[in-house]
């Protein structure tokens, strides 16, 4: 114990460098675990696709043209908020766009208007390229 408290002294910064990190751990995953919507990756995503899940994409045109996910819903981000009324709120919704950042903040959105299950694909269509999984064009 007293080689602890004498590496201690010796290296305040290192020890204070330690303490913040582990600080910024906890409080990143209580902010993770209190979010209204939750994150799946692309094989959890098609298990839910094929038990009646919606797609939105919230990227822009070019992006939604370039390649989406098949029968995702194209509503960018922008819009989300005027176009959520087209959604079906008693079903679960996934959300994606180019890397899973952006989307989650059309999940929050989504989850703050009242639908019940909201989700953000984690990695978004890059990710769900890497499984290899298939990607319409136009």
């Amino acid at each position: 114990m007293a080689e602890y408290l004498a590496f201690a002294g010796n290296h305040p910064f290192l020890i204070a460098a330690a303490v913040l990190l582990i600080l910024v751990i906890i409080v990143s995953e209580v902010r993770r675990a209190r979010r209204p919507w939750k994150e799946l990756g692309p094989l959890e995503a098609v298990r839910l696709i094929n038990a009646g899940a919606q797609l939105v994409d919230v990227r822009g045109h070019d992006a939604y043209r370039a390649g989406h996910i098949i029968n995702a819903r194209h509503i960018p981000l922008a819009e989300l908020g005027d176009k959520a009324a087209k959604l079906d709120a008693g079903k679960p919704v996934i959300v994606y766009c180019d890397t899973g950042i952006t989307s989650g903040r059309g999940a929050a959105q989504l989850a703050g208007r009242g639908f019940g299950e909201v989700y953000n694909l984690r990695g978004g269509i890059a990710a769900w390229k890497q499984e290899n999984m298939p990607v319409a064009k136009g």
